[in-house]
């Protein structure tokens, strides 16, 4: 059994694909009218720090700029298309009950990794949270995570889970030496450099297969 389980976010433990899809249409049609895209690529924006996302799809506007009618446009859309995954509260209070600790470790700010928080109503699931603005590398950058570890002051790596959903995540606990679980319902799923150690199809069975 783990003594610290840490999850990603996005595409993780919250579903916002919805949210990601609905912003970039606007954003797309607003200052790229003719531009082709899918539903596909955009889904790919989930991993990578919003920030180079933007800066990639939109080089021809000031960063700053884009990335303020980012939280503009998405802020609008959180409260009726962002949920949280099936079984993901029931799992947290599992391992509460277990005393195994758990922490997020996400790509996004605080701000917005708050805001999710409230208007979902889980805060305080989580017993520690490190947000992408407080950390001087972003993944595949393992500094987040190796920050948890030393939160909870756990020195053996096999002590420890990350669970995520893209490669980004993936690389991370590679680069941090523990181990990697994705959540087989990423559309990212398919683009890992490796093999994980876990698949999780349901978050209740993988905590029975994990406490056996």
């Amino acid at each position: 059994m783990f003594k610290l389980v840490l999850f990603d976010f996005d595409g993780t433990t919250l579903d916002s694909d919805n949210m990601l899809v609905a912003t970039f249409f606007d954003l797309y049609k607003k200052y790229y009218p003719n531009k082709e895209f899918t539903i596909e690529h955009i889904l790919t924006f989930s991993g990578p720090p919003m920030e180079q996302t933007l800066r990639q799809e939109f080089p021809d506007l000031k960063l700053e700029d884009i990335m303020a009618e980012y939280l503009k446009v998405s802020m609008d859309y959180y409260p009726t298309t962002i949920k949280l995954y099936p079984g993901v509260e029931e799992l947290l209070i599992k391992l509460k009950k277990e005393g195994i600790s758990t922490g997020l470790f996400t790509s996004r700010g605080r701000y917005t990794t708050e805001f999710a928080f409230d208007l979902l109503g889980i805060q305080g699931y989580f017993d520690h949270v490190i947000c992408g603005d407080e950390v001087k590398e972003r993944k595949p950058s393992p500094e987040g995570l190796l920050k948890a570890m030393e939160h909870f002051n756990i020195i053996n790596k096999e002590d420890v889970l990350y669970i995520g959903d893209s490669n980004f995540d993936y690389l991370a606990a590679r680069n941090a030496g523990i181990k990697f679980a994705i959540v087989n319902w990423s559309a990212r799923k398919d683009t890992l450099d490796g093999e994980p150690d876990y698949v999780i199809t349901d978050f209740n069975k993988f905590f029975e297969e994990v406490s056996n």
